[in-house]
This record gives C-alpha cells, structure tokens and sequence, in this order.
C-alpha cells in the first residue's frame, strides 16, 4: 500500500489526476467531494476510456515501472 491517502477532488481535471497518479505511482485515485465524502475511484483504466492513446502510454509506463 501507499503511505499516505492520494486523492483527488470532483473539481479537478482528469489531467491534473493523470499527473498525479504518475508522479505518485498508483493505479487508483479516490475521487472526494468538496464535504471530504468519497464519491468514486478513477483508475487507470477510466483514463483509458477519456485519454488520446499517446498519454495513456505515458501514464501506464510511469505507473508501471514502479510495479515492476
């Protein structure tokens, strides 16, 4: 596990949350609201699904050279 909780808020954009997960090496990122209530995970693969394929690629290599 990660020391420490990494999340993100419900305003932020799925870039800022691509970047985190990278500079951070985790595959999923609570999403909370602004009362601090978990309100999703996104994952690696919810980025997949919004994310041109040439960022997907760098994400997934960063994240995964920790995993590996």
């Amino acid at each position: 596990m990660t020391p420490g909780i990494v999340w993100c808020l419900t305003t932020q954009t799925v870039e800022d949350a691509m970047h985190m997960m990278e500079q951070k090496k985790i595959r999923r990122l609570p999403v909370i609201d602004e009362k601090k209530r978990l309100v999703g995970m996104l994952s690696l693969g919810d980025i997949a699904d919004a994310m041109p394929r040439q960022l997907l690629g760098e994400v997934v290599n960063a994240v995964a050279d920790h995993h590996a």
